[in-house]
């Protein structure tokens, strides 16, 4: 089976970056899975449309809370309506895990490959882990071609599903290198980042070729191939 499954890390983005990166998603029929930090009204309103896991961040500076009953109970109280979940920073163990599994999740997606397909296993917990082909940021991190070259079409169009992880601020950004967002962030407090508008983001936005493109062209590469959630996928598996 070939395909491919969106996923989207809100990573406390601004309104408007959601807006944006669902726009264009939806736009093309494609609805991702959304992995949520905090609550979006957007995202809120397409409940009914959208698949939503939760994004908790276990670190003791944390703001879901700096224990891990904190944060489950955080996000746990976050709406949606799909037990999935993706830690920030992909920062979990054993206890984390555990708390998540006797908090009703079922599904994990925090194994992260750099552009490896890896069928989904059981872990320890009984959580059934669906790992990542491609992350943005680890993409960029590692200094990727921004085009889809013979060696990532090969990658995309190989036998497997293929599951991205897409931030709304790398997409409504552009960014181009891993460092343009780092420098960002180190200028952004946490409240100006939460409740950036859509002015800001266009004058920080990247004007030349960014990771915006190169996901709008892996689309556009592999439109023919079926748009998957983590349902329909582990339906599938079933079948």
């Amino acid at each position: 089976m070939k395909g491919l499954i969106i996923t989207l890390d809100l990573d406390w983005a601004p309104e408007p970056a959601i807006e944006e990166t669902l726009d264009f998603f939806q736009k093309r029929k494609i609805n991702p899975t959304v992995f949520i930090t905090h609550r979006s009204s957007r995202v809120e309103a397409c409940l009914s449309e959208l698949e939503v896991g939760l994004h908790p961040y276990f670190d003791s500076e944390s703001s879901h809370g700096s224990t891990i009953n904190q944060v489950v109970d955080y996000v746990m109280a976050l709406p949606h309506n799909c037990p999935v979940f993706r830690c920030h920073r992909f920062k979990t163990c054993n206890q984390s895990k555990q708390a998540m599994a006797e908090a009703g999740m079922r599904i994990s997606s925090n194994v992260c490959s750099d552009l490896e397909v890896i069928s989904p296993f059981r872990d320890r917990f009984g959580f059934l882990e669906v790992p990542i082909f491609m992350e943005d940021g680890g993409y960029l991190w590692h200094k990727h071609s921004l085009e889809v070259d013979d060696s990532l079409r090969k990658r995309l169009l190989q036998e497997g599903v293929k599951v991205l992880v897409i931030h709304p601020m790398h997409f409504a950004l552009n960014t181009p290198v891993f460092d343009y967002m780092v420098k960002i962030k180190k200028i952004t407090s946490r409240e100006d980042w939460n409740t950036m508008t859509k002015q800001k983001l266009n004058a920080l936005k990247w004007k030349g070729r960014g990771i915006r493109d190169l996901i709008l062209d892996m689309v556009e590469e592999v439109e023919h191939l079926p748009f998957l959630n983590m349902r329909s996928f582990l339906v599938s598996l079933q079948q």
